[in-house]
């Protein structure tokens, strides 16, 4: 069947439900432009400031409304244990989007239904609308919880007993026995599409053929940002960024000009929205600083990238051969430095342990050190021959082919 050209498989509507993170949006944006490339209706459920971006890949937008936006307002945990924490924000987050959905598309006709992994409970919209459903997966694929299962037992911990205790009452409320710690954390279907490779996978044998490893969907940022490139002068580049949500770190910047204010590199520095840069002081003539650049654009420049070790820009840069200091903050970001470390593509750093000396003798590695940029060749091959957004196109299209008929 030619699902190149969109033949061969019955035109459908999906339904793509996600979250309000900025991490698991993005990857999904060259997915769902190319299943419209092919002839496919896609309408997205989302939050209204990623309206703009879903809709220039030619989907339809929904908005959860301002009944999410109360519940992100007004939500508070019950505890502060980090990963209790995070399970009981998936769950009532569950709570509140599952029937907000279902009322969203009431009356419209759906074909099947793409979901994250973590947000919007799509897999729950899909039982209850009994279509066919896909998970994607904008991190590492996991098929057990990052904890002990003795902090699992009732009685562990306070917040632990809160989320069993919901647990049991939406089990009742929904009329489904299926509801666990474990679905929240991993909404696991029958395809379940990871936007990484099987090399950059960690234990990636354990995972089984329901697990698609498409590798990374690189989209170049369309967005205009105030931003040019300037004679470099064929110096060599490093760029600077700590990601879209927790980047105020302005003595981290600091550390970063003084490591690189007289050496013979130019620096590209994106600092983010929460940074003032006159805070900065002066800027030395071979930096540039914004509030934001064009990531992907930079990267084809770049010789090193001194990163937060978020997964899409970790992949991007390893898509472009692009070694990565990598200074974990928080989430999966820890588990992406442990990988790009281990394969040899970068180097692993602690915010706390951060100098200007630390900061310039790791860039002086990865530029100056042949094994790191072979590292990076590696994985960014194994990405390209993963197949990316074409490649996961392919793999819905089949499988929503095999349920029709079945």
């Amino acid at each position: 069947m030619n699902f190149e050209s969109g033949k061969g498989v019955s035109m459908g509507k999906v339904l793509f439900i996600n979250g309000n993170v900025f991490g698991h949006i993005n990857p999904t944006l060259p997915l769902v432009k190319e299943l419209i490339t092919r002839g496919e209706e896609v309408i997205y459920i989302s939050t209204d400031e990623y309206k703009d971006r879903i809709e220039d890949m030619g989907a339809i937008f929904i908005s959860y409304g301002e009944e999410f936006n109360s519940f992100l307002k007004e939500y508070r945990p019950t505890g502060n244990h980090p990963f209790f924490t995070l399970i009981e924000f998936l769950l009532r987050m569950l709570e509140c989007t599952v029937p907000i959905i279902l009322n969203k598309v009431d009356g419209i006709k759906i074909d099947y239904i793409i979901h994250d992994s973590m947000f919007g409970g799509g897999k729950y919209v899909a039982k209850k609308l009994q279509l066919p459903a896909i998970c994607s997966c904008t991190t590492f694929a996991t098929n057990t919880l990052p904890v002990p299962p003795f902090m699992l037992e009732p009685g562990f911990h306070p917040q632990l007993d809160y989320i069993y205790e919901k647990l049991e009452q939406l089990k009742i409320q929904w009329s489904d026995s299926t509801i666990d710690i474990n679905n929240l954390f991993f909404e696991t279907e029958e395809l379940n599409l990871v936007y990484t490779s099987r090399l950059f996978q960690p234990e990636a044998e354990k995972f089984s053929e329901t697990y698609k490893f498409v590798g990374p969907s690189i989209k170049e940022e369309e967005k205009t940002y105030d931003f040019s490139f300037p004679n470099l002068e064929n110096k060599k580049i490093i760029y600077i960024s700590l990601g879209t949500i927790n980047n105020n770190y302005l003595t981290f910047y600091k550390n970063c000009i003084k490591a690189f204010q007289e050496t013979d590199y130019n620096v590209i520095m994106s600092v983010g929205n929460k940074i003032n840069i006159d805070e900065l002081g002066t800027i030395p003539d071979n930096f540039i600083v914004k509030n934001f650049v064009p990531q992907v654009a930079v990267l084809k420049k770049a010789d090193a990238f001194i990163s937060h070790g978020g997964l899409n820009s970790v992949s991007e840069a390893l898509f472009h051969q692009v070694p990565v200091v990598a200074i974990p903050l928080m989430n999966d970001q820890p588990a992406v430095t442990k990988q790009l470390t281990s394969l040899g593509a970068g180097i692993g750093l602690k915010m706390d342990d951060i100098t200007p000396n630390i900061l310039q003798d790791s860039v002086n590695q990865l530029i100056n050190l042949a094994e790191y940029k072979l590292a990076c060749k590696q994985i960014g091959d194994s990405f390209m021959e993963a197949g990316g957004q074409k490649e996961a196109a392919n793999c819905i299209l089949t499988y929503i082919t095999r349920n029709q008929f079945k």
